[in-house]
């Protein structure tokens, strides 16, 4: 488990040796459990009508999960969240998502609204769109979990997808601490850790993030892809924003594009198009997309080039590979101010909601 609690309120690991030397509980080593943060003010629910801590205390168990609808892991880590909020809902436990923005687009409610409903999300959704949430837990990244207790204690955390099981388990002690007896279910199991493949680390885009060559002024790399792993290069009029790459005109006949160079089973692009709808059409390997490795927004036209037909600022998914090999994708949007954000990438074991 990654702890990403403050230092202060770290476990202090002489204390669980020490725990282990005597036999008891590696829980029980526990000697500083800090009161979790209020949650703030002011802010958006969604699924819910505003909530406190201190209105909790002593009558739930909350499991408060950092998330943001942009980003692929969040995506995954649902299921999860929703396993457990189904199962244990009525059995003292309260799911809270903590949706706390990377992209200014991310801070309007209608756009988290649309998510909450298009993702299948049921359990309560907290707007963090200043991030004092965010940095009352001192958090470090998405998603994240902390669990609170009925005194209002942070009782366990974690950084990152995988280790539901044991994170399942600490929230039925807590709940059996409440007074509640969960029955026996079969527990979120973590997606295989091996034989997984490779995948490409997420690709910043804009100003502030991006190496993306200019193929006008410099002539493509001959060198082997995998030298090149996660290499973006444009062609064509592209104007460079702080965290995104935007089409400075129309481009009915295709010479503007951005490529990229990539490994992994699942390609993603948040994508945002000018007001209305806007189609990015998608190659691989030099190649149209076809139903079998077309991602989930994914669709065709009547010459059989694939598309994403984009309807507002989100997460698409384009590419459902068979295997993590290196790969060539390129991404050819149609109408000018249309943004591309960043790639994210997905291995054969991680799957997609």
């Amino acid at each position: 488990m990654k702890n990403i609690l403050p230092a202060a309120w770290r476990r202090p690991a002489a204390a669980a040796a020490l725990a282990a030397l005597l036999g008891a509980p590696a829980r029980a080593a526990r000697p500083l459990t800090p009161q979790a943060p209020e949650f703030p003010p002011q802010t958006t629910w969604i699924n819910a009508k505003p909530l406190t801590l201190a209105r909790l205390r002593g009558r739930r168990v909350v499991l408060a999960a950092f998330l943001n609808s942009a980003n692929i892991n969040s995506i995954r880590a649902l299921r999860a969240l929703s396993a457990w909020h189904e199962r244990y809902q009525f059995e003292g436990l309260l799911v809270l998502g903590v949706h706390t923005p990377e992209y200014d687009w991310q801070k309007d409610p209608l756009s988290v609204r649309a998510a909450v409903k298009r993702l299948g999300v049921r359990f309560p959704v907290m707007l963090d769109n200043d991030r004092t949430c965010w940095k009352g837990f001192n958090n470090e990244g998405w998603p994240a979990f902390y669990l609170i207790d009925r005194k209002g204690r942070v009782i366990f955390d974690r950084l990152g997808e995988g280790g539901y099981a044991e994170f399942e388990s600490e929230i039925r002690t807590a709940l059996a601490d409440l007074g509640y007896r969960p029955p026996a279910a079969e527990a979120v199991k973590d997606p295989p850790a091996a034989e997984c493949g490779e995948m490409t680390a997420t690709v910043g885009l804009g100003l502030r993030r991006d190496r993306t060559i200019n193929l006008e002024q410099a002539p493509p790399s001959r060198l082997l892809l995998s030298v090149r792993d996660g290499e973006t290069a444009t062609a064509g009029a592209w104007d460079g924003e702080p965290y995104s790459l935007r089409l400075a005109r129309d481009n009915p006949d295709s010479s503007a594009f951005l490529r990229l160079i990539y490994r992994g089973a699942q390609a993603f692009a948040v994508l945002a198009p000018p007001p209305g709808k806007a189609a990015f059409y998608v190659r691989q390997d030099d190649m149209w997309l076809h139903p079998g490795n077309g991602g989930g927004d994914v669709r065709f036209d009547d010459d059989g080039r694939s598309f994403v037909s984009a309807d507002g600022p989100r997460l698409y998914q384009l590419v459902r590979n068979s295997s993590d090999a290196m790969h060539e994708l390129v991404l050819i949007p149609k109408r000018k101010g249309s943004a591309v954000y960043e790639f994210s990438f997905a291995d054969r074991c991680l799957k997609n909601r």
